[in-house]
């Protein structure tokens, strides 16, 4: 069974010939080490690049599918921005977005990419200029998008690993944006304030969403971190109130279309699944164990409606555990979760530099030993 098909059967709650592999990403001092210790033995394929996006570590370290964050096709015209731009700050090495968040231009080793350090927005007034300037003009569709996403799929080695495209998320940016004491605040003394930003966000989504319809691309993933550990960062009742309705409708239109949607977030996101089962979302990834999800109560309670992927975790197991620990973790996951199928194994959030290599080699190798069906532990 090729990587492709395996997937598939596990997000149809079917039996692989074994429990798939997923990997977010992985941080940029943990490629060196993975390099290093291939040596001149590591060839890159071109067959494992799509877009901007290369695979080729994944694919070789033994996973099935990856994130890729590359394929947005939808965005605020440019000369829109050159008209309208973003707040500068008195930092050159911060920026603002047009959601209002404040990010590090130049990050340490330990990550690849900027990264969100607190709201700019501090009040109601700049919230509503926020949106009303970037979110309520009409943003441009990347010309040819469907057309030329097929193109390049089809120099990918597609049925040997399972690239993961996105979709912009609208909890997130939102709470980041205001910060999570406007935000509450707002929804509960203005929520019709609250479902104004949102409709404005949901516009984008949906645009989003119809274009990605078209591609030949399988699996999207909508990322959407909004939980801590032990509790959700809003209330799951106004989670199902103000965020599901919005997307219910795209996942229904990539749904339709023969897609998977997938929902991420950190954190303990129990309370938000009954919402994300009626939006008919077909798995939730990251189940990060620290945060209090337990993967067998999940797989006994939501088993049977969303397919469970992650519960490896990075934050203590992978960094300092021992091999040993390793391989009892991934059989406890294998046994708590793959019947039936429905579970796919992978590190709860990125593999970060900390991570021990010999660590991720033997969840790799544990899984694909104990993870064959029918599963016999």
């Amino acid at each position: 069974m090729n990587a492709h098909e395996r997937v598939i059967k596990a997000l149809n709650h079917e039996d692989p010939d074994r429990v798939p592999l997923f990997c977010q990403v992985m941080m940029s001092e943990f490629k060196k080490k993975l390099l290093d210790y291939w040596g001149a033995s590591y060839k890159k394929e071109r067959k494992y690049v799509l877009s901007y996006r290369d695979y080729n570590l994944e694919h070789r370290l033994g996973f099935d599918a990856a994130w890729d964050f590359n394929m947005f096709p939808v965005y605020i015209p440019q000369k829109y921005i050159q008209a309208h731009p973003v707040p500068q700050i008195d930092n050159d090495n911060q920026f603002i977005d047009y959601d209002g968040r404040i990010f590090l231009k130049h990050p340490s080793i330990d990550f690849d990419s900027s990264y969100y350090i607190k709201n700019y927005i501090t009040d109601e007034e700049m919230a509503d200029n926020f949106h009303d300037t970037y979110y309520s003009i009409e943003w441009e569709e990347a010309p040819d998008y469907a057309i030329k996403i097929n193109k390049r799929l089809k120099k990918f080695a597609g049925d040997e690993f399972v690239p993961c495209s996105h979709l912009d998320p609208i909890l997130e940016p939102l709470w980041q944006g205001l910060g999570l004491g406007l935000l509450i605040k707002l929804i509960r003394k203005k929520p019709s304030k609250i479902k104004h930003y949102i409709q404005l966000r949901e516009k984008v989504l949906i645009q989003a969403a119809k274009l990605n319809a078209e591609t030949e691309l399988d699996i999207f993933f909508l990322c959407d971190d909004s939980a801590l550990k032990g509790t959700t960062m809003i209330n799951p009742k106004y989670h199902r109130e103000f965020i599901i309705p919005s997307y219910k409708k795209a996942v229904k239109i990539l749904k339709k279309a023969g897609k998977y949607v997938i929902f991420h977030s950190d954190g303990f996101t129990e309370p938000y699944f009954e919402g994300l089962i009626e939006a008919g979302f077909d798995g939730v990834e990251s189940l990060e164990p620290m945060a209090g999800m337990d993967l067998k109560h999940l797989k006994e309670t939501y088993g049977d409606e969303l397919c469970l992927i992650g519960n490896i975790d990075v934050s203590q197991l992978l960094p300092y555990g021992t091999k040993a620990e390793v391989v009892d973790t991934v059989k406890k996951c294998i046994k708590d979760a793959s019947e039936g199928g429905g579970y796919i194994l992978s590190p709860c959030t990125d593999i970060i530099n900390s991570c021990k290599l010999e660590n991720v080699l033997t969840m790799i190798s544990a899984t694909k030993k104990f993870g064959e069906y029918p599963i016999k532990l």
